[in-house]
Order: structure tokens, then C-alpha cells, then sequence
């Protein structure tokens, strides 16, 4: 998927937190929230563009969005120059023209938002929950017009840096810990049809049965496992066997992990299966074949967590034995 420009500078921004080696101009990961409107108009001078509020507020009155400035101008732009330009006046559009708002204004509201909510610097939760409201009045609104939810979504998500699907998952798993269960169930109504992995979604909703009635929640899981079987998942089989951990039928446990085993990609993936795996014991205190667990993973302390796992390994049948 093609990112939107102020999306994939938003995203190059997150990265270079992320990595302080990475290479990158200035420009391209300033927080220009932090720079004064005066400072911004100074700098488009140097670009030749001659700008004030007034002329700004006056020049804007052609276009629907800033975008649409942005190429308004692009006749006296260097090419070198267009994107650092871009940000700018889309910094402008963004704090002097609130009211007029468009989709690339609106995602890179929500990605700060979530920047922040990810960081624990939001004020209040309302902040997000308002974003996450926008945006279902926003999916809704267009897909009524586009009359297909999933292609909706998807250009949407072109708009944003950060993976709204995944963060809409683990946005509704919080309530559901928490224990706000009809506010998860309210958000999983309200982005289920736009699910481009619907397995995930279903899931969540499985997390909140198990709470009331776990036979549904069972028999649900069991549809979920056949699908996986066809199409794995090795992400979802770990939440799975995480909440198996907890809530879970033995036979589905077992099950899950021998499907995990046939499609391990690395030595990382299988400690993380067998430190899952170790856990289930010991929370039914099955302390031998815990222990058993553990000494598999201890023998193979010295391999490379990056290094290819390989399917023909010997302590794939010594797991196999103990989980049966």
C-alpha cells in the first residue's frame, strides 16, 4: 500500500525515534507542531513563496485542501524543494484552517493522537476515543457513497503512518481487560465490516464470550483453528494460546501448538512458543512437564534468536511427547 506524503513523513518521523542512525534531512522529521506560524511563513521565503495570515486565509479560498494549495503553487516550486514545502504549508492549513478540514488532515490528527496514547502523554482517553469516533463516522459516511467498507478502509489507512487495523485490535483487547466489554463490543460492532483481517476481530469477540459462556466461546475458537489451518497466522496463533493460557481447553492448546511448530520461522518465534508453552504447565501445575519445557529452552540458549529454525529439528519430537 502506497503511503499519502504526510503520511510517509510521519512514518519516517516515527522511525528515526526509533533508530537515531537512520538517514534523514532535518526538514523531513521536524515536529513543525512546535514551530511558530511566524517561523514557518519565514521559511517559505527562502522558497520564494511570499506569504502572511491575510494572503494565506485570501490564497486558500481556491482550494478544498492543502494538497490541492500545495500544487496551486507548485508552478514557481523546485522540484528539489516540492515535499519540504509541502509540509509546511500543510502545517499551516492545519492550526490557521481547522474548520476546513480534509483526509490528510484528519489522519495526521489521529496518527499524533496515537503517538500519544501509545507514549501515556494523552491528558484524557477522550482525546483518542474522539478520534476513534471521527474516524467510524468517517469510514461509515464514505462507505455508504463507495458501497464497499473494506476498499473504504484501505485508502484511509494510506492516509496514516501507523496501522490502524492493528491499533483499532489492540485498542479494543485494553477494554476488554479492563473490563469495559460493552464499550469493546460497541467498537468491534462498529469495525467489523471494515476488517481487512477478520480473523483477528473475531477473536476479540471470542475474548469477550469467553467471559459469559465459554462452550460458545470454544466452539467459536474451533472454527477460528480450522481457518488457521489452511491460512496460518503465526501472530494470531500466539494471542490465541496466550488466552488459552488462561481460559483454555487443553486439546485446542495442544493442538495450536503443534500447527505453530510447522511454521516457525525462527529460533526467536520458537523460545516464544516455548516460553507460551511453559507457562501452561506451570499455571496448571504440571511442574515435570514444565520443567521439561524449560530445559529444552535453557539447552538452546546459545543460538541466535535471528537464526532460521529448522523444521526438521530434534526437539520438535520431544515437545510433542510432552504436549500429548
Amino acid at each position: 500500500m502506497d503511503l499519502h506524503i504526510r503520511a510517509f513523513y510521519n512514518l519516517l518521523r516515527l522511525n528515526s525515534l526509533e533508530d537515531l542512525s537512520l538517514k534523514k534531512y532535518d526538514w523531513q522529521v521536524e515536529d513543525l507542531r512546535k514551530v511558530s506560524t511566524f517561523e514557518i511563513f519565514q521559511r517559505l521565503e527562502n522558497f520564494r513563496i511570499y506569504l502572511d495570515k491575510d494572503k494565506f486565509f485570501a490564497y486558500s479560498e481556491k482550494f478544498d485542501t492543502p494538497e490541492d494549495l500545495w500544487e496551486g503553487l507548485a508552478v514557481s516550486i523546485n522540484e528539489k524543494n516540492k515535499d519540504e514545502i509541502y509540509l509546511l504549508l500543510f502545517e499551516l492549513w492545519r492550526r490557521l484552517l481547522p474548520e476546513r478540514q480534509s483526509v490528510s488532515i484528519f489522519c495526521d490528527e489521529l496518527d499524533h493522537r496515537i503517538f500519544l496514547y501509545d507514549r501515556h502523554l494523552l491528558e484524557s482517553d477522550e482525546l483518542i476515543q474522539n478520534a476513534i469516533t471521527n474516524l467510524e463516522e468517517i469510514l461509515d459516511d464514505s462507505a455508504d457513497l463507495e458501497n464497499d467498507p473494506k476498499k473504504v478502509f484501505e485508502m484511509l489507512a494510506g492516509y496514516c503512518c501507523h496501522d490502524i487495523e492493528s491499533f483499532l485490535y489492540d485498542y479494543i483487547f485494553e477494554q476488554i481487560d479492563s473490563n469495559n466489554h460493552l464499550y469493546a463490543i460497541d467498537l468491534l460492532d462498529s469495525f467489523y465490516p471494515y476488517a481487512q483481517n477478520i480473523n483477528w476481530f473475531n477473536f476479540l469477540n471470542i475474548k469477550i464470550i469467553a467471559f459469559s459462556d465459554i462452550i460458545e466461546a470454544n466452539q467459536l475458537l474451533s472454527q477460528i483453528i480450522k481457518s488457521l489451518e489452511k491460512e496460518p497466522d503465526l501472530d494470531l496463533q500466539f494471542e490465541i494460546l496466550r488466552f488459552l493460557v488462561v481460559a483454555g481447553d487443553r486439546d485446542f492448546f495442544s493442538k495450536l501448538v503443534k500447527m505453530c511448530l510447522a511454521v516457525l520461522q525462527s529460533e526467536g518465534d520458537f523460545l516464544e512458543l516455548m516460553d507460551i508453552v511453559a507457562d501452561f504447565y506451570r499455571r496448571l501445575d504440571l511442574e515435570e512437564k514444565e520443567k521439561a519445557i524449560e530445559k529444552i529452552i535453557n539447552k538452546r540458549c546459545e543460538i541466535s534468536s535471528k537464526s532460521e529454525f529448522k523444521h526438521d529439528d530434534e526437539d520438535i519430537e520431544s515437545i510433542k511427547k510432552i504436549i500429548t
